[in-house]
């Protein structure tokens, strides 16, 4: 039974500072008008597996609000209980492809109307006080690297065209992941804190998984699902770097909206997620709202849009998950052929990234990001990835400097000048 406190206005960082516990999460949503954002501390289950199995008995319908509540990731490799695909190594931090957690104490944190309500087990433990957060100052980086070379990056995107001319597949996601080591601990809350100034985004989460921080600005909805049944996905393909001077970032927009490439992109991302929704959705339920809307955001501009569908009575929410995952933006089309060959080019383990981040209930409901504009930490070591959709006329040095725009706010955060990048 949870048990609703309301509570004194505190900013959900300022909760957060005053958590002291190996285990814990915050979805911080301040920057999307409308939506709440989520506390969860004080361990009282998890689940960690390998594969989707062990989710089956974690939906019950169950009515009290937050009572059933599981936060945590999907990894991309879960991919492989999904579908025959090929062996992908292991992931450096050991992290599991899957990991929730359940708690006994959840703050909501209402931004519009300054509400704050704790829901909690225990209700006589004492509330958190709110506790100023230390500013971030960048730290000394002693090394930083890439499994893929400038030279590795042009290669293997000319080597993805050369499948889409003859006609294996028609997008391929490639990603490029970065890593590196600070000479010391660094203070993970503050650099999320960092990062969300520097880039605010409608699904930025931070993730205290013992000694792994997961530190995430992400501007993108794989999944959100209502307990009627009703599903949403809103990918994001398409992007422009932002400029200072209004003029120059007038045109950035305008040319992103024009670029025929990039619409391509979106174009094919929203028909894979159609098709996915269309496994578990009702026969003529699924419908685009919105097709390659232009979204401004601090760093980058992107091209968006909205799909929504109405589960089938013999699906859940975990089944719909299954059936979309991992994110159509994050593979390419068609997907598993796409999969399979960016796996042979990256030969390196995604992990997390790719993957969905967030919450899911025993009702059905559920709200789940895509995992990108990620940092993942473990110890002193941390690394993150960048990564675009490679379509037929894509340009492999305009795709090579669009993952150096989409690095551009996670260099910032970790003060890192962005197109040092290029030399990696």
């Amino acid at each position: 039974m949870m048990h609703a406190q309301p509570l004194p206005w505190m900013s959900p960082l300022e909760a957060a500072a005053a958590v002291d516990e190996d285990y814990w999460v915050l979805l911080y949503s301040g920057a999307a008008p409308g939506q709440k954002s989520f506390l969860a501390h004080g361990l009282k289950q998890q689940l960690k597996a390998e594969d989707f199995e062990p989710l089956t008995a974690i939906q019950s319908k169950q009515s009290q609000p937050f009572h059933e509540r599981w936060f945590g990731y999907f990894g991309y490799d879960l991919k492989h209980s999904l579908e025959e695909l090929k062996p992908q190594p292991a992931h450096d931090f050991g992290l599991p492809n899957l990991w929730l957690m359940q708690f006994h104490h959840l703050y909501v944190f209402d931004h519009a109307a300054q509400k704050l309500v704790r829901y909690s087990s225990m209700p006589h433990a004492a509330p958190l006080s709110p506790t100023p957060l230390t500013p971030y100052s960048p730290a000394a980086i002693s090394s930083l690297g890439s499994n893929m070379s400038r030279s590795d990056y042009l290669g293997h995107v000319q080597t993805i065209l050369d499948a889409i001319h003859a006609g294996t597949l028609y997008q391929a996601n490639l990603t490029r992941k970065f890593f590196g080591e600070w000479a010391q601990p660094v203070d993970a809350l503050a650099l999320f804190d960092r990062l969300r100034r520097i880039s605010p985004a409608a699904y930025s989460a931070y993730l205290r998984l013992g000694d792994c921080h997961i530190i995430s600005s992400s501007p993108e909805l794989f999944l959100r699902a209502s307990s009627d049944g009703r599903i949403t996905s809103e990918p994001i393909k398409g992007s422009a770097r932002r400029s200072a001077a209004p003029q120059e970032d007038e045109a950035a927009r305008q040319r992103l909206r024009r670029s025929e490439k990039d619409r391509a992109e979106n174009l094919m991302i929203v028909d894979l997620m159609r098709h996915d929704f269309s496994r578990c959705c009702e026969v003529g339920s699924v419908e685009v709202e919105a097709l390659c809307a232009l979204t401004t955001h601090p760093t980058i501009h992107h091209l968006s849009s909205i799909i929504h569908g109405k589960l089938r009575s013999d699906q859940t929410t975990l089944q719909a998950i299954a059936a979309c995952f991992p994110p159509g933006s994050m593979t390419g089309a068609p997907k598993i052929s796409a999969m399979n060959l960016c796996t042979m080019l990256e030969q390196d383990a995604r992990g997390v990234y790719s993957g969905a981040l967030g919450w899911l209930d025993a009702d059905g409901s559920a709200e789940l990001s895509v995992v990108i504009r990620t940092l993942i930490i473990n110890k002193t070591k941390f690394e993150f990835q960048v990564g675009g959709g490679i379509v037929a006329d894509s340009l492999p040095e305009a795709e090579l400097e669009e993952t150096i725009t989409k690095a551009r706010a996670l260099c910032l955060a970790l003060g890192i000048d962005s197109t040092a990048l290029h030399s990696l």
